[in-house]
This record gives C-alpha cells, sequence and structure tokens, in this order.
C-alpha cells in the first residue's frame, strides 16, 4: 500500500494548500511558531489568504513589524479586509492619520478600476432610451471616489456621445450615492435641438457588489431640456469580456 504524504511533506514539496492547511492545524494544537513558519511559506508561493492569515495573527500578538509584510502583500492586491487589519496596526503605532487613511481607502479598495454599465433611461417628455457607459475609477485618485468616463446616450429625440466626470462618495462599502457631468455632441444634430453640444448632469446611487460591480439608478437632466429617469447595470471589464464571449 502507497503511504499518503503528510501535510508537512506536500508542504516541503511546493504546495501552498498543504502549507496553509498545516498551519491551520498547528494553530489548533497551538504550535503558533511552527503554524507562522507554515503560512509564510503559503505566502511565499502565492496564497494571499495565508498572508492575511499570518499578518492578522502577528498583529495580534503584539509583532507590528513582522505584521506589515504580509499585510501589505495582500494590500497589494486591492484586499479590504488586509487595508482594516493595516489600519488597526498603525492604530498600535500611534499614526492615527495613516490609520484613517486606510479605513478611507477601504471602502472602495475592491472595487472595479475599469467597468463597463448598460443603463434603460425613461425620458420624460416620453419614449424609452439606452446609454452606454465606460466608467474609469481608478485608486490613484481620491481612491476611487474621481470617476471619468466615456458616454452614448440615445432615445428617440437624440443621440449625444459624452466625456463624464463626477465623484462618488462611499458610505459604506457597499453603498455610494454619486454625481457627474456630461459634455460632448450630439450625433444627430438634426433631430436634436438647435445647440449641437450636450451638456448634461446626473445625481444618483450606486449599490456595489465588490469586484463585480454595481447597479445604480437616479436622474439625469440635459441641456437641450430633456430629463429623465435612468436605472444601469454595471459590469468589471473582464467579467464584460467574458459575457460577450460566450454570446
Amino acid at each position: 500500500m502507497t503511504r499518503v504524504p503528510t501535510l508537512e511533506e506536500n508542504c516541503n514539496g511546493g504546495s501552498a494548500y498543504a502549507c496553509e492547511n498545516w498551519g491551520k492545524q498547528l494553530q489548533v494544537d497551538h504550535r503558533m511558531e511552527e503554524a507562522d513558519r507554515a503560512f509564510g511559506l503559503a505566502c511565499a508561493m502565492g496564497s494571499t489568504s495565508a498572508c492575511l492569515t499570518q499578518g492578522k495573527d502577528r498583529l495580534a500578538r503584539g509583532d507590528l513589524d513582522g505584521a506589515e509584510p504580509p499585510l501589505r502583500k495582500v494590500y497589494d492586491e486591492d484586499s479590504e479586509e488586509a487595508a482594516l487589519a493595516l489600519a488597526d496596526l498603525q492604530d498600535a503605532r500611534g499614526d492615527v492619520a495613516g490609520a484613517a487613511h486606510l479605513r478611507y481607502e477601504a471602502l472602495a479598495i475592491d472595487k472595479s478600476t475599469t467597468e463597463f454599465a448598460l443603463g434603460w433611461r425613461v425620458p420624460f417628455d416620453g419614449g424609452l432610451g439606452l446609454a452606454l457607459d465606460v466608467n474609469v475609477q481608478p485608486m490613484g485618485l481620491k481612491a476611487r471616489r474621481l470617476t471619468l468616463g466615456a458616454n452614448m446616450g440615445l432615445d428617440a429625440k437624440r443621440v449625444s456621445l459624452n466625456a463624464t466626470v463626477g465623484y462618488q462618495h462611499f458610505v459604506t462599502n457597499w453603498f455610494a450615492p454619486y454625481a457627474r457631468a456630461l459634455v460632448g455632441p450630439y450625433l444627430d444634430a438634426e433631430r436634436s435641438r438647435r445647440n449641437p453640444i450636450n451638456l448634461g448632469a446626473e445625481v444618483g446611487m450606486k449599490f456595489f457588489a465588490g469586484p463585480l460591480g454595481h447597479l445604480g439608478t437616479g436622474f439625469g437632466t440635459s441641456l437641450d431640456g430633456s430629463t429623465y429617469y435612468f436605472l444601469e447595470a454595471g459590469l468589471d471589464w473582464v467579467l464584460t469580456l467574458v459575457v460577450l464571449a460566450h454570446l
């Protein structure tokens, strides 16, 4: 009969999964130093969950310098949990401003940097319209609060292509009211009113599903006099391409 290798043996053989589970087993046995080593091996092999566990365990033991590297590694992967753990670490060091900034970032850190959104518009002057958006919300610009993008809006009376700039305020990690301005040319200048340039604004709210995307709703108005209600669904650009590839 062939002997089944132990978790330790599989870990030493290069399995991050085995190292992480071996570390959990060692924790149950209260062999904390060995558990820390096992989590460290898994972390070095690319397991972000092991890095997070190692960092939080070290933080709980008061090893602030030792906790920071694995937590930073997960934080760099846009992890809300790691950002909050680093905030606790900064609190322990007495850096109140640094801790507050990390908690500010944590609300939006796992959101998609680029997403596509499809919206349904209901103009107050009748009919039904559509909108297609590309939204870019980088962490570097106000930690995903500032949004930039492009918008195409169309209904029975007008078609416009707009550049957009907006601001979203994260009340929680899943809810953010927002406002944005839109400016750009009409693509059907004859049917749209005499002004060839569209200038508009929207206010609304978004409900986020982590990095997957969001659902949004609100009201908008344009220089041509149209006012509309809208409902939109946004999806991370990678997931959007996957969905399109399977259509």
